[in-house]
């Protein structure tokens, strides 16, 4: 005990005295570019949400912890990994992607604007959120399969507050849905 009382002090005081000693880490920067979607095509079968879809051949899947499926590019996925295995790390941005859930909704017809031509139980959903002048447009593709109402995102970087955007958004989806079989 008196060794610990004698040692104390000198610990402490080389501690203050060296404070250059106390080496900082560098934080890791994550930092990957998004890449374009690729020309080539290839497709996932979704069995437990009854669909399979065509997507770029670059995208990567990420399984969610909620259920969900994000398709998105590989600079992407690599930002995502890089942030996971480094807690603390620097980075982020927005990302383009395609993300497919169950739908929490019970009901298929609510917020359905349109059928999508040619293909029975594909809807657009079209809902419109007003928060002080802005009104925000949220789209997404509602399938009716044999293993529950599905639902698909296209993930966009900015929130869409136009009926012009709101548009474009609805014929991307329309392009998604011809990619979708129902299993």
């Amino acid at each position: 005990m008196k060794l610990i009382k004698l040692l104390l002090p000198a610990i402490m005081a080389s501690i203050i005295v060296c404070p250059a000693a106390v080496v900082q880490a560098k934080p890791v920067i994550c930092s990957f570019d998004i890449e374009d979607p690729s020309e080539i095509k290839r497709t996932v079968a979704l069995s437990k949400m009854g669909i399979k879809i065509e997507i770029p051949a670059n995208y990567r899947a990420i399984a969610k912890a909620d259920g969900s499926i994000d398709f998105t590019d590989n600079g992407t996925y690599q930002l995502f990994d890089c942030l996971s295995k480094n807690p603390g790390a620097l980075g982020g941005r927005g990302y383009p992607g395609i993300t497919v859930y169950k739908s929490k909704n019970n009901y298929l017809y609510s917020n359905v604007q349109d059928m999508v031509t040619g293909m029975s139980n594909f809807f657009i959903v079209w809902e419109k959120k007003q928060v002080n002048n802005t009104t925000f447009h949220n789209l997404k593709l509602r399938i009716k399969t044999k293993k529950g109402i599905i639902e698909v995102e296209q993930i966009d970087e900015e929130p869409i507050e136009n009926e012009q955007q709101a548009n474009e958004l609805r014929t991307r989806l329309i392009q998604i849905a011809s990619t979708i079989d129902i299993l």
